[in-house]
């Protein structure tokens, strides 16, 4: 009756053992022996590239939305948006956007 009282104890002993070797193990490694990330993982994700367009550009549909649209133009110190247009902010841009996405200007502000 003792052995089926103590195999649980035993078990758990052994799994904690071997769990805090596991730790030891990886923990004593060089972080040498670790893979590296490739240098180019962060410009291959689109996230993280910045794009940058021209006057006569088609800005991307992406960027058209409305939680790109400047409203506040006089905050960035940007010139009034001509009729017909508005200002979009992309990264640290602006850019006068017509309605058919073509950029009429770039715009400098602040």
């Amino acid at each position: 009756m003792k052995t089926k009282k103590a195999l649980p104890a035993l078990l758990l002993i052994a799994g904690v053992l071997t769990a805090s070797a596991g730790f030891a193990e990886t923990k004593g490694k060089s972080k040498a022996a670790a893979p590296a990330a490739p240098a180019s993982a962060a410009a291959t994700s689109p996230y993280m590239q910045i794009q940058e367009w021209k006057k006569g550009d088609r800005l991307p549909t992406e960027f058209r939305d409305r939680q790109y649209v400047i409203d506040d133009w006089k905050q960035y110190s940007l010139p009034a948006p001509r009729k017909g247009t508005h200002w979009v902010g992309v990264g640290a841009n602006y850019y006068l956007v017509a309605p058919n996405g073509v950029i009429q200007q770039v715009g400098a502000g602040t």
